[in-house]
């Protein structure tokens, strides 16, 4: 072993012998080192305790690691006897010291640790000196430093058992006083001799007033004379019980125990008195006492028969109705004795219900036969409830009454057998009824079959006024059309150019309100491309005032109210401005002679309440546009039918019972709701519902008109995606007018390859409804390749109502067929050079 490993292994085994329980006093051993140094006739002795401090006479020099040392040595080697080192020089576990090799010179070493109460060490006892000591210690001097040693570990025991006693006389003070009692020690002269605050605040006074005084002057005369017989059998050794009134007559009472503490010879020495206050009990007596008292005086008065039984079903208690009726003498019934005045019949099932309560707690109730006084058997309804214990819930008792029914039972039995013979004349009736209620039946499924033709009959005319409508339009909308391109073809054959801006003109007339009839339709279906912008609704109402009011004329008088702090909503600005003027002209349609027509504004909030009665309305923060008139109302069930395509009310050839049909699929198209208010002669409201939008209020800016189309500026280049050869070839032509460098796709995966390959495309235009690979589809796989792409999208139907309703990324706008070569010029010139308006 080296001679790190020996001193690690003896400063180990030292911190193991050192050790001592924390809190018990020392004993005197500075003296015990100096007696150590005296037998043993050594220059030197100390006590070294743990953590390295000393006491006794240290030699100069010995540093604090090296006397721990030499503690641990002499704590491994020590027996019975003293561990003994004659000459530190020599001893290889030692001689490297610096307290050998040192100032301080040593050369000798002895000890033995110093044993503690609970057999660990406490201290070491090291005897030292300069010159070596080839004999060691004599017998007697080993002897000397073993009682030394024991002398201090008895030292230490007596101190450790003063602090424990001291700790348990505390403790039982702090348990005494925590107590809800009343705890006191009286010796044989009846001095107290130890009171707890509880004992001495029932007699009004401190625990310094009780102790060291006669019970008589603390409990007063008459107390101490009612107690004195007590008292005198308590002493000779019998221990005693009694209730004690509180000594200032407030109400209190206290159960007082004396008990005799008997001595080593036998005798008593003492009394310990114990009491507990038991106000509460007896008024918990008090009040069970008056509470059966008043039981029975009730039962007693009862006309039914009452009885009682314990937790586990036994009877004992019966009122004397029960007597009266049964004949049987008192307490002959008790436990299982009622049994016998049962009608055999009923017994099995009367037990039955009986052990299914007593198991389950569950109410008896059960109508059975009791044989009278007289023999006869008579009816009863039997009752039975468990009361149970508030805290726990465990059933404390059965309360239970019978009631004599025997006449009700009879009159029962007679109303049944009359209840057979009518029951027989209902049978009898019901078949006549059931035979007429199928001709009934039949005849309501037929006129139901002719409501239905006839609603599909009104239905098919509504079509064929909608499809003539449509078709009569579009054919005036063609007519204009060719007949412009024909003039102007034929002036152009001529050579003739006089006129050609006027045919294209009326041609471009014609083509735009044939694009609003296919929006009309679109928006019919729900089928409308939505641009949905952030809308401050009250701004865009406002803007409608003169357009508005030469609309309605002079008979309608126009009232416009906002609200203050009205939200933003998100939605297409243009239809919702159509919608409030489709309203607006309806409602002016129902003021034939004029009226007030009113637009108002609010922010409101649908509930769950509400929409649970509203089939696709989800609950939260709506924008509210009302539209209200003074005219003469719609009906319920005009109401009901208002929303149906095809329904109008007004003459034939007036209205094809489209417009609000487009104002709902709007506002459905728009996650919003539309709800009509009217009573018949009363006026009506609209009232469109959209949703609140958190953002900013877009930026409204209408381009300037008649500034020149811009132009590409650096060569820019656009991807062209169309399956339409003229439409694609009409844009691409019209971009390379414009400067840009125009490639073209003829369907989405071409498209798709073009956008994967490497180049410059700084836009593509798309339309949505490709074949296959539609554009949204095509653009989406595209943005891995370039994910920062700016797209417009080209439709004139959404395949997708999520499309174009607010849901399009940064960098992707949409636009409508058909539209002017300008303002799509202008919308591709702001996504390429996105400052532009």
């Amino acid at each position: 072993m080296s001679r790190q490993d020996e001193g690690e292994r003896m400063e180990a085994a030292g911190r193991g012998a050192v050790m001592r329980p924390a809190g018990i006093p020392e004993p005197d051993l500075a003296g015990t080192a100096l007696l150590a140094r005296i037998v043993c006739g050594t220059a030197f002795a100390l006590v070294h305790r743990p953590g390295g401090s000393a006491v006794g006479s240290s030699p100069p020099g010995l540093s604090p690691d090296d006397a721990a040392a030499l503690a641990a040595l002499v704590a491994v080697g020590a027996g019975t006897a003293p561990a003994v080192v004659p000459d530190l020089a020599r001893d290889r576990r030692t001689a490297a010291l610096a307290a050998v090799t040192g100032r301080a010179a040593l050369r000798f070493c002895a000890g033995l640790p110093l044993p503690g109460p609970d057999g660990h060490s406490l201290a070491t006892l090291l005897v030292l000196d300069g010159d070596a000591r080839r004999d060691g210690l004599t017998a007697e001097q080993a002897a000397g430093l073993v009682a030394l040693a024991d002398q201090a570990g008895r030292e230490w025991r007596l101190a450790r058992a003063l602090a424990a006693a001291r700790a348990d006389r505390d403790g039982l003070r702090s348990i005494t006083e925590a107590a809800p009692a009343l705890i006191a020690a009286l010796d044989r002269d009846e001095v107290c001799r130890f009171a707890n605050g509880n004992f001495s605040r029932w007699f009004g006074r401190e625990p310094a007033q009780v102790v060291g005084r006669p019970l008589r002057a603390i409990v007063g005369e008459d107390f101490y004379a009612a107690r004195r017989p007590l008292l005198a059998r308590a002493f000779a050794g019998e221990a005693v019980s009694f209730e004690s009134p509180h000594p200032g007559a407030d109400g209190r009472h206290a159960l007082v125990r004396y008990v005799p503490h008997r001595g080593p010879d036998g005798t008593v020495a003492d009394l310990h008195l114990l009491g507990v206050d038991i106000s509460a009990e007896k008024d918990a007596r008090a009040a069970l006492a008056d509470s059966a008292l008043k039981f029975r005086a009730i039962a007693e008065s009862m006309p039914q028969m009452v009885w009682s039984t314990l937790p586990d079903g036994y009877h004992d208690y019966y009122n004397p109705r029960w007597y009266e009726f049964t004949g049987m003498p008192e307490g002959s019934t008790d436990g299982e004795g009622w049994n016998a005045i049962f009608h055999p019949a009923e017994q099995p099932e009367a037990w039955r219900r009986w052990r299914h309560s007593l198991s389950t707690g569950e109410p008896y109730e059960i109508e059975y036969r009791l044989r009278r006084h007289d023999g006869v058997y008579r009816w009863v309804l039997g009752r039975a409830m468990p009361i149970r214990n508030p805290e726990t819930g465990a059933i404390e008792r059965w309360f239970g009454t019978c009631t004599d029914i025997d006449d009700q039972v009879r009159a029962r039995e007679t109303l049944a057998q009359r209840r057979e013979a009518l029951e027989a004349q209902v049978a009898e009736r019901t078949a006549a009824l059931a035979e007429s209620n199928a001709r009934l039946t039949a005849e309501m499924e037929e006129r139901a079959r002719i409501e239905e033709a006839l609603r599909q009959a009104q239905k098919m005319e509504a079509v064929g006024q909608l499809t003539g409508g449509i078709a009569h339009d579009f054919n005036n909308l063609l007519t204009g059309i060719v007949g412009s391109l024909d003039l102007m073809q034929t002036r152009i054959n001529e050579g003739r150019t006089e006129n050609l801006t006027r045919y294209a003109g009326l041609a471009m007339a014609s083509a735009q309100r044939a694009a609003a009839l296919t929006h009309r339709l679109l928006a019919f279906a729900r089928r409308q491309p939505l641009e949905a912008r952030a809308v401050d609704v009250n701004r865009l109402v406002s803007s409608m005032d003169e357009l508005l009011r030469r609309t309605l004329g002079e008979r309608v008088q126009l009232e416009v109210v906002v609200a203050g702090g009205l939200w933003l909503t998100l939605c297409d600005p243009n239809q919702l401005e159509n919608a409030i003027l489709n309203l607006a002209i309806n409602a002016r349609d129902a003021m034939p002679e004029g009226g007030r027509l009113t637009i108002e504004t609010a922010n409101a909030h649908l509930d769950d309440a509400y929409v649970a009665s509203e089939i696709g309305v989800r609950a939260g923060q709506y924008v509210c546009v009302g539209v209200s008139d003074t005219g003469g109302g719609m009906a319920p069930e005009v109401i009901q039918r208002a929303f149906d395509p095809f329904f109008t009310t007004k003459p034939l050839g007036q209205g094809t019972g489209l417009g609000l049909s487009m104002i709902y699929g709007f506002a459905k198209q728009s996650d919003g709701h539309v709800r009509i208010y009217s009573e018949f002669g009363a006026g009506a409201t609209v009232k469109l519902y959209l949703p609140r939008h958190a953002g900013r209020a877009a930026d409204e800016t209408a381009p300037a008109a008649g500034l020149p189309v811009p132009r590409a500026e650096r060569g820019e280049t656009v991807l062209v995606v169309e399956d339409d050869a003229t439409v694609r070839s009409l844009i691409g032509e019209a971009l390379t007018e414009l400067g840009y460098r125009v490639i073209e796709a003829p369907d989405g995966p071409e498209g798709l390859r073009i956008l994967e390959e490497p180049g410059r495309i700084d836009l593509v235009v798309t339309d949505v409804g490709l074949p296959g690979l539609n554009g949204r589809r095509m653009i989406d796989e595209a943005l891995a390749a370039r994910p920062h792409l700016r797209v417009l999208f080209i439709t004139g139907y959404a395949e997708n109502a999520a499309f174009g309703n607010g849901h399009l990324a940064p960098g992707m706008r949409m636009i409508t067929k058909p539209f002017a070569i300008d303002a799509f010029a202008a919308k591709v010139r702001s996504m390429i050079e996105p400052g532009l308006p």
